[in-house]
This record gives structure tokens, C-alpha cells and sequence, in this order.
């Protein structure tokens, strides 16, 4: 009896294991590609190497946009939906506490809520993907570069990922 739980335990982690490895190379086949501005920095972890930090416009949330008659608290789960304009870049539509199904052309991205910044009047929040893994060495000519555009991936189960930052 012993036996066999130990060999279901072990099994349900390697089903578990490889549950996550598909889902990750599942987005690109399922996701919805979306291109978003961006303002890197270059900051330089030891055990990591160069990465870029990443903070994305979508993340400044105008009050107005604001779907909700009560303000978040920090860690809330939230929702934005963003929509591609003529540029190509994929801008916010509105943000709200409660998911909505997205319509034609608008992809929904989970967010966590951060702070209210009452002197430009916007709600921060993060979307989880402010950390980009570059080659050695190249994390200053990024930084120099100044605004860049970052390609991401949303699965239709919400998961996401950054393809590119150029």
C-alpha cells in the first residue's frame, strides 16, 4: 500500500511538472501577441546577470479609466483591458476589480494594485512581467536607448510572458 502511494506521489509531481512546461510553450502557440511601450532600466544581479527592469505605460492607470466606484487596496487583484490602436501598440481601455470578457480586438491582463499617486492622479499597478533576462554586457545600450517596445505573449488562461524588448 505504501508502495503505490509513494509511486502516485511521484507521478503527480512529474504530471505536474511537465503541466507547467507545456503551458509555457503552449502560449505561443494559443496566445494573442500584443506590443506595449515601455521605459527600461539596467539594473545587475549577481546570481541572474543583466536583466532590464521593465515598467510598462499601462501600468499608470488614470483614475477616470477606473471602472469601480471604491478604490483598491494594495495587492488587490485587478483587471485591465487593453486595445490595439492605429500605432500598433496596444493601449489601455479601462481597469476595473472584476474580470470582464474581453471584446474583439481587446486582450485583458492581470494586474496587482500598488498605490494611488494622488499628484498625477493614477492608480500603479503591476502586471507581473517587469523583469527581462538580456545577454552579458548588454544592459547599458538598452538603458541608453530609452523607451523601447516590449513584445508579450497572453495566453487565453491569463498566463504571460515577454517575448522581446527592442
Amino acid at each position: 500500500m505504501n508502495r503505490w502511494l509513494f509511486y502516485t506521489a511521484v507521478a503527480l509531481q512529474v504530471i505536474f511538472l511537465m503541466g507547467m512546461g507545456v503551458s509555457y510553450y503552449a502560449m505561443d502557440r494559443f496566445g494573442e501577441t500584443i506590443i506595449l511601450e515601455t521605459q527600461p532600466l539596467d539594473p545587475r544581479d549577481p546570481f541572474y546577470g543583466d536583466y532590464v527592469t521593465v515598467r510598462y505605460s499601462i501600468e499608470d492607470i488614470p483614475v477616470e479609466m477606473w471602472e469601480d466606484k471604491k478604490e483598491p487596496a494594495r495587492g488587490d487583484t485587478v483587471f485591465i483591458t487593453v486595445e490595439e490602436q492605429d500605432s500598433g501598440f496596444y493601449e489601455l481601455v479601462k481597469a476595473s476589480s472584476h474580470s470582464e470578457r474581453a471584446k474583439a480586438g481587446q486582450v485583458e491582463l492581470k494586474a496587482r494594485f500598488e498605490w494611488h499617486n494622488e499628484q498625477t492622479d493614477t492608480y500603479q499597478v503591476n502586471i507581473g512581467l517587469d523583469r527581462y533576462f538580456i545577454e552579458e554586457g548588454t544592459g547599458n545600450t538598452i538603458e541608453q536607448a530609452g523607451d523601447a517596445t516590449a513584445e508579450i505573449v497572453v495566453a487565453p488562461w491569463g498566463q504571460k510572458k515577454i517575448i522581446s524588448l527592442e
